[in-house]
């Protein structure tokens, strides 16, 4: 049962790995998605060859600590993916030390545990050490799936002050759910190995719950992590900013008046160029518009608009969607196609927004000026 999966995970986890490792330009996402597909990898080649040649050892393979190293590269893979600047620091490798010391510990007292009786607990074949080595794994692979999770989180409340659309390159609503699959495929592993070990004996190999969790895993983020590009824009340095009238900026930060004429100013190029019209409209484009920097246009929005970016630039669509859904030369078109040709980039995104901004959806703000 168990020896199909390997079969398949490997040949997945490989070949994902070396889509993601080709693809250019190459990110540091990337490269953290292709060695832990590698490592995938790995981990299925060793428990395969476990399973097949090597059942009469005594102890457990080194390499079977490698799930210390999952809850890292899942927590390094969202931080990087999600920051405007991502980089690696030699300090990320501290992530990667409970690895390193259980693989060094694990090689060091391999020996048999009928001949060692100094052998490590997370090495011995003893129901006592296989608890703590399985609640060592899931303690650690539970703490990043939680910090990802909090940081999966936050990046979805930020996106709404520098996007004005959503979909799931920017959301990641791909990432968590996968995310939370893998999460609970570990779940069910850890549950399933206590019954075994402190209850009764099961039919299967506990273990079938985590592989098909990575093989599933394998194959999502092959295809998605294949397709997620870069999230953020970076913004275009100017040699000669434009400088705010009437002041200039304070350590404390912006005043009043700087704010307010961030605010004119944008809806002065929304008004002239009608940038809104662009479905996938950024704040970065904005601010390399008015050559301004993006954390100024996000505090004038939201201390003299009060709204974010993403709520400004729909209500300008929602605006232009009801000057024409009224006019004579747009009667022939279906509302879907005018919120198209209004800056909207889907049906599900024109419909939430139009009710959360007037109250009634299109078909009833259509009735109601129809009386």
């Amino acid at each position: 049962m168990l020896e199909p999966v390997l079969y398949i995970g490997i040949a997945q986890s490989i070949f994902g790995g070396l889509v993601i490792a080709t693809r250019r330009p190459q990110s540091i996402a990337d490269r953290i998605l292709s060695a832990w597909l590698f490592i995938i990898a790995l981990e299925m080649i060793l428990a395969l060859v476990k399973l097949t040649w090597l059942e009469h050892l005594p102890y457990e393979i080194p390499f079977l600590v490698v799930p210390f190293v999952y809850g890292p590269f899942l927590f390094l893979y969202v931080r990087t993916l999600i920051s405007e600047n991502p980089r690696w620091s030699w300090w990320d490798a501290v992530h990667f030390v409970p690895f390193i010391v259980f693989l060094g510990l694990a090689f060091l007292f391999k020996t048999s545990p009928d001949n060692s009786p100094s052998l490590p607990v997370w090495a011995h074949p003893t129901r006592l050490a296989q608890v703590v080595y399985e609640l060592l794994i899931f303690a650690s692979f539970s703490t990043y799936s939680i910090l990802a999770y909090i940081l999966l989180t936050k990046h979805r409340k930020m996106i709404r002050e520098e996007f004005s659309f959503q979909s799931s390159k920017i959301t990641l609503n791909w990432l968590l759910f996968m995310s939370i699959t893998v999460y609970a495929s570990y779940a069910l592993t850890f549950l399933s190995a206590g019954i075994q070990m402190l209850v009764i004996h099961l039919p299967f190999d506990p273990k079938i719950f985590s592989f098909t969790g990575l093989t599933l895993f394998s194959y999502a983020f092959s295809f998605y992590g294949h397709r997620q590009a870069g999230i953020y824009i970076p913004e275009v340095p100017e040699e000669n900013p434009e400088e705010l009238p009437a002041s200039k900026y304070a350590k404390s930060g912006l005043k009043n008046e700087d704010l307010e004429f961030l605010v004119r100013e944008m809806d002065r190029i929304m008004k002239n160029q009608e940038l809104f019209l662009n479905p996938e409209l950024t704040l970065a484009e904005v601010a390399n518009e008015l050559h301004q920097p993006k954390h100024h246009l996000t505090q004038a929005l939201n201390t003299v608009a009060e709204k974010n970016f993403y709520t400004y630039i729909n209500e300008l669509r929602v605006k232009r969607f009801m000057d024409k859904v009224v006019d004579p030369k747009y009667k022939q078109m279906t509302f879907l196609a005018i919120a198209f040709e209004s800056g909207f980039n889907s049906k599900s995104t024109f419909n939430s927004v139009f009710k959360k901004i007037t109250g009634f959806t299109p078909s009833e703000y259509i009735q109601s000026m129809e009386r």
